[in-house]
Parts: structure tokens; sequence; C-alpha cells
């Protein structure tokens, strides 16, 4: 994660509809997003991929994902996301197939 990436995070999570549909107060939905940010790992963009979708929220997120050598995006977004992230041979899934993958191994 970047600090682009973690302001956008912190940005989309505290809107209005998302803390509805959470059900969630404004400090437990900030706590959660300092938990994540503790435990991700720093990446520095040294070069930043441009464009690769028409998305800058999504170029974004990719920028990172390319950077740090990810193997894999979750998003819901996988149509915006997949034909990109195949160019740098970076899956993309949602976080249900996640959880369900993880499931299955064990």
């Amino acid at each position: 994660m970047d600090y682009k990436l973690a302001c956008e995070y912190r940005e989309v999570t505290l809107r209005p509809g998302h803390m509805h549909a959470s059900g969630r107060s404004i400090a437990d939905t900030e706590a959660i997003v300092d938990a994540l940010e503790a435990i991700a790992e720093p990446v520095f963009v040294a070069f930043r991929h441009r464009p690769l979708s028409p998305d800058e929220d999504d170029n974004l997120v990719l920028d990172v994902a390319i950077n740090g050598i990810a193997d894999a995006i979750l998003t819901n977004n996988i149509k915006d996301f997949k034909g990109p992230a195949k160019q740098f041979d970076i899956e993309v899934m949602t976080p249900v197939a996640l959880l369900n993958n993880t499931r299955r191994r064990e």
C-alpha cells in the first residue's frame, strides 16, 4: 500500500452510503482502516503505467499492485481490472472468491 491508496481507502470507507450499509460507527471504521494500514506492506511507486484504465482510481490501485509485485488484486470490480492486471501477471478476484479458495485448501 502507498500513501495515496491509503487515503483513497479511508475516504471511500467513510462515505455516508458505505457507513450506513456497514452499520459501523466512524470510530469502528477508522479502527479497521488503521489495522489494515498497520499490516500493509509499504510500496514505493517508482513507475506509473498510465493509462491502464479509464478510471484514475483504478490506475492508482494498479500502480501499487504492479510496483509492489502483487500476486492478486481483490475487488468486486473485476471487469475493469482483469485486462490491465493480466498484462502484469496479476490475478484479479473478488473477496468472496478468495475466501472460497482459502476454505477449499483447509
